[in-house]
């Protein structure tokens, strides 16, 4: 027995007095509204209406179980307004996951543009390092997630908001030192400092230009963070592969080089969120909001 329509139906009955308006106003038969009534009662253990061949009256019991159900119908149509309300319009908060170096030196400042147009809505940004799989972000309660690589899932809907460039560096001291490649091929020769991830993948570089190709590196230190990968580059330990935004005041400053400069590669961001019919109003804005800005953004090729 569904307890709401039970509740419904109870209500209709005792407004109109009459089981015949109840069932008129619910489409239903008087028959089903009467038994949903005699089994409401049974399930209570007492009478609720008093009934005649004319009319319908509450008993004492009837009229104070009429309040806790009028509020309970009430309180439900008010949870319903508001939800379809929060789909419409941009309330709320909205819950975002980002990559550490990534969120730090960028994606912080979008977020930060979008709550100054946006403050109606609090957003709340989570940076971490940890892999994870595209659609644990959903179940940890996150209503974004930012990811910097191509995703085949089809648990989750992605959208692209940016692409970005990478480039190849070392302090101008290793390269004195160890000397210059010649080539993409030269690089299983030296050490390199590469990402520390869950994927096998993550230690071959694909690099493009003139004779471009993919090649699997090592070196004495990796790191899931492009933070500490520049830092290890700074210190003179190896040939690192970064994402431009991180190592531009360096390469202004000449405390790094580029290695290769022909050659780099391109990564996309992609805005990850739940596959539903329905996305809510403040997830669309915010990923319209991000694509826009980073579209502006030097650092970031059109995508």
């Amino acid at each position: 027995m569904d307890r709401f329509q039970v509740v419904e139906s109870f209500v209709r009955v005792a407004h109109g007095g009459s089981f015949t308006k109840a069932a008129m106003q619910l489409g239903l038969s008087r028959a089903l509204i009467s038994r949903r009534i005699m089994d409401l009662e049974a399930r209570l253990g007492v009478r609720l209406l008093n009934r005649s061949t004319r009319s319908v009256s509450l008993t004492e019991e009837g009229s104070a179980y009429l309040v806790h159900c009028e509020q309970l119908l009430n309180d439900m149509e008010t949870a319903e307004r508001e939800i379809a309300r929060s789909g419409k319009a941009p309330l709320g908060t909205i819950r975002v996951l980002a990559p550490k170096s990534f969120g730090v030196v960028c994606l912080s400042d979008a977020v930060i543009a979008f709550s100054h147009k946006h403050p109606q809505i609090r957003v709340s940004l989570s940076l971490s390092d940890f892999t994870f799989r595209p659609g644990d972000f959903v179940e940890d309660g996150f209503d974004v997630a930012i990811r910097i690589a191509d995703i085949r899932d089809s648990s989750v809907m992605a959208r692209r908001i940016a692409v970005l460039k990478w480039a190849l560096c070392a302090t101008p001291e290793f390269v004195e030192r160890e000397g210059a490649p010649r080539g993409v091929a030269d690089l299983t020769r030296y050490p390199c400092l590469a990402h520390l991830g869950s994927d096998e993948h993550d230690r071959v570089w694909r690099l493009t230009g003139p004779g471009g190709r993919a090649v699997r590196v090592d070196g004495p230190f990796h790191s899931n963070s492009a933070l500490a990968l520049r830092k290890a580059a700074l210190a003179g330990l190896g040939i690192a592969l970064l994402p431009e935004y991180s190592i531009a005041a360096d390469l202004a400053a000449g405390t790094l080089v580029r290695v290769l400069p022909q050659h780099t590669t391109r990564r996309p961001v992609m805005a990850l969120y739940a596959r539903s019919p329905h996305l809510p109003q403040k997830v669309r804005l915010l990923i319209d909001f991000l694509a826009q800005w980073f579209k502006r953004e030097r650092w970031a090729p059109s995508i």
